[in-house]
């Protein structure tokens, strides 16, 4: 093909379109923040847009605007749908991120009794009804009973992208109730499409096609198991390799673009529609371990205050109201089908085991049609089975239940109890996590000696536990101070004497897992700036051992913890050589995210190893000091009144529930009062016989130099176990 024949786009249809997207784009997030402010889904207010700038108000009461800004030609709408299919593409792909593949299995039945009940009873009013229509709303008599089978589909299916939408404005995309609805709109869709197929082919070829249906039903399982044994495979080592070796700002999110697209088109060539694609290449995305979250979060951000409310706008852009002769018609269609998805999602969550509240939100939440009705709407018209009364009133069909959906699902929301599991992932979105579900990734800098023999005590079970990568960096400092050691490059290990042997003690930690150890050799003039660059890779993690004789002062982990932008333990050990596991681990509690922070940490190790864990709150009750010492009376640790323990305990108990829970762990709670809390943890870890103190850490200087708190420091210093200063990375 010769590329000087092509015609190019002109800058007027340029100039258009970028109008159009910015118009467009205003008015959806303005509306958006309106709706918001009124408790409604943002996804009203983007809807509210398109139907604003297009037909049913510009184009009626300022047509010569609307032509203006909106002109009737076939190439320039085409240049505003791509956009905003882009948008309804990447929505799906992020509504398969969000959903839980393993609570979409545990719910399955509830699931396929719902999209069933659902689809039957819609299948049955949609076929009564176009056997029943006037011959008025037919364009031949000929085409009823394919009328009737179409009306049955667009009735039938659930929009998946105006779901999750729903579903991510209410807080309910990580709920039970919204991946039963979301696994429902999955086989809805899918059938539907599928439906259509066989529709489509007989439209157009007259007679039904046994060979097309199979051929489409074969590609579906053929993708569906490409999809799991060769791409997910191949993407999770692409992605790896990216994350690890290049140095491309987002091209982490470049792969997972480029999947979506080509996973998009692969189901749209079989006959199933795009977004499917999308969504099967999210849940894929959502399983990989080494997926960073900041990569999510920049597509999540552009998708929904860009591309979505585009995508959305461009839906009620093509309603225009006015092409309705009545409003019986649309008023019958739209009820049967609000009534048949309610009544048949309903009967379905029931038998599904779902409750009188959890069924009747499922019922309600599958009512919305949106894009995939008006892509329905624009199928039949193309195959000739719909007059343009009865495309409109399909296109009224997707619109109102879209609006409805949203309004009637909010109404039971109040009424859905949380699980103790629902709160788990609910705290899993709200709470600044320090480390990733699943495989962990650890980088930790190693010189030998007991601290370096604590952290790798502490890391391998946890690696051993979750998979992921132990890396144990040893770097010897390079001199290059006089003429000659520039020429041979004199060395002096940071290490010491036994490294090999540590190096081994390490690996044989992991155990049967020690393909997870490695070990990375370098030669550097400023090890902490080696440290700091090797961190910028793919970790999760860097765990680092304490200076000699202070937590951090004058030595490299003052420069090493303000560059580094991962979550750091700090480790000192309390013996020559550590025991092969803690088993009885304190936690200090405050109530600040740090002291959660050490908490996560201590369940993490303690979930690998089954160590008995216990947080303390310490109330500080200095009322009499003479200067800066704390009186002795103050001193002793005592038990605060019994409502106020009970008060304080309750409340520990509900902020570490979730996380024990997700560890397979309890935990002892104990609250003391004293004037001396940092005395109080000692004597606590002494009494108790405690082999690891975990702390959170907090930087209390502004600049430098790295400061955690005299008492942080203290405790560290006098501590006789082995002790461990969580510092989480606060973005």
């Amino acid at each position: 093909m010769d590329p000087t024949a092509l015609e190019p786009i002109s800058g007027h249809a340029i100039r258009v379109l970028l109008l159009q997207l910015a118009g467009l784009l205003a008015l959806a997030r303005v509306l958006s923040e309106v709706m918001r402010r009124l408790e409604q889904p943002a996804v009203i207010g983007e809807l509210i847009a398109g139907i604003v700038l297009g037909p049913t108000i510009l184009g009626h009461y300022l047509p010569q605007l609307a032509l203006a800004v909106f002109p009737q030609s076939t190439r320039q709408f085409h240049l505003l749908e791509v956009v905003s299919w882009l948008g309804m593409v990447l929505l799906l792909l992020l509504t398969g991120i969000e959903a839980d593949v393993t609570v979409m299995r545990s719910l399955g039945r509830a699931s396929l009794f719902v999209s069933l009940g659902g689809m039957l009873v819609n299948f049955t009013f949609g076929g009564a009804l176009g056997a029943l229509m006037p011959e008025t709303m037919l364009t031949s008599p000929g085409t009823r009973p394919l009328f009737a089978a179409f009306l049955a589909t667009a009735l039938a299916i659930t929009a998946m992208p105006v779901v999750a939408k729903i579903l991510i404005d209410l807080k309910l995309i990580r709920r039970n109730i919204g991946v039963v609805i979301l696994s429902a709109g999955v086989l809805d869709d899918t059938t539907g499409w599928l439906v259509l197929s066989i529709i489509a082919g007989i439209a157009s070829a007259g007679v039904f096609s046994a060979p097309k249906l199979a051929l489409t039903l074969g590609g579906v399982v053929l993708y569906g198991l490409a999809m799991r044994y060769v791409v997910y495979p191949v993407f999770s080592r692409l992605l790896a390799f990216t994350n690890e070796r290049v140095q491309l700002a987002g091209a982490d999110v470049t792969l997972i673009l480029v999947f979506t697209f080509l996973s998009a088109a692969a189901t749209e060539a079989i006959g199933v529609h795009a977004v499917f694609g999308a969504f099967v290449m999210g849940l894929l995305v959502r399983q990989v371990p080494r997926v960073r979250a900041s990569s999510l979060q920049a597509i999540e951000t552009f998708v929904l205050s860009a591309l979505s409310p585009i995508f959305f706008a461009f839906v009620g852009l093509k309603v225009d109201l006015w092409s309705l002769s009545t409003w019986e018609l649309p008023a019958i269609v739209i009820g049967l089908a609000l009534l048949g998805k309610l009544v048949g999602c309903y009967a379905g969550g029931r038998l599904g085991g779902l409750n009188h509240w959890e069924s009747l939100a499922v019922g309600f939440g599958m009512n919305a049609r949106g894009a995939m009705g008006l892509v329905v709407a624009l199928i039949g018209l193309s195959l000739g089975l719909l007059t343009a009364e009865m495309y409109s009133t399909i296109v009224l069909l997707a619109v109102v239940t879209s609006f409805v959906a949203p309004i009637l699902l909010r109404l039971v929301v109040p009424k859905l109890t949380i699980t103790a599991e629902e709160r788990r992932r609910l705290e899993d979105d709200t709470q600044a996590r320090l480390l990733p579900n699943g495989p962990i990734r650890i980088l930790a800098p190693t010189a030998g000696g007991p601290n370096a023999e604590a952290i790798m005590s502490l890391a391998a079970p946890i690696v051993r536990a979750r998979g992921g990568g132990l890396t144990a960096l040893y770097i010897e400092r390079v001199q290059r101070s006089r003429f000659r050691d520039l020429l041979v490059g004199r060395r002096r290990s940071l290490a010491g004497r036994g490294i090999e042997q540590h190096l081994e003690r390490a690996a044989k930690r992991l155990g049967d897992q020690s393909r997870l150890f490695s070990t990375q050799r370098a030669a550097a003039t400023d090890p902490a700036a080696k440290i700091v660059a090797e961190s910028t890779r793919d970790y999760d993690l860097l765990m680092i051992g304490a200076s000699p004789h202070h937590l951090v002062a004058a030595s490299l982990l003052s420069r090493i913890v303000p560059g580094v932008r991962l979550p750091i333990v700090i480790v000192r050990s309390g013996l020559a050589m550590p025991p092969e596991c803690f088993g009885r681990i304190l936690v200090p509690h405050d109530g600040s995210v740090f002291s959660r922070a050490a908490a996560e940490f201590a369940f993490a190790y303690g979930a690998a190893v089954s160590s008995r864990i216990t947080i303390l709150h310490v109330l500080n009750e200095t009322r009499v000091a003479t200067g800066t010492l704390v009186a002795p009376e103050a001193r002793e640790a005592h038990a605060p009144g019994r409502a106020l323990e009970e008060q304080i305990t309750a409340h520990i108990h509900e902020t570490f529930e979730p996380l024990a829970s997700a560890n397979g762990l309890s935990f002892e709670v104990r609250v003391l009062a004293s004037g001396d809390p940092g005395g109080t943890i000692l004597d606590v870890a002494r009494t108790d016989d405690i082999d690891l103190l975990v702390l959170g850490g907090e930087n209390k200087m502004l600049e430098q130099p790295l400061f955690f708190g005299q008492g942080t420091a203290s405790i560290v210093e006098r501590a006789e176990c082995t002790t461990a200063v969580v510092v989480p990375h606060l973005k």
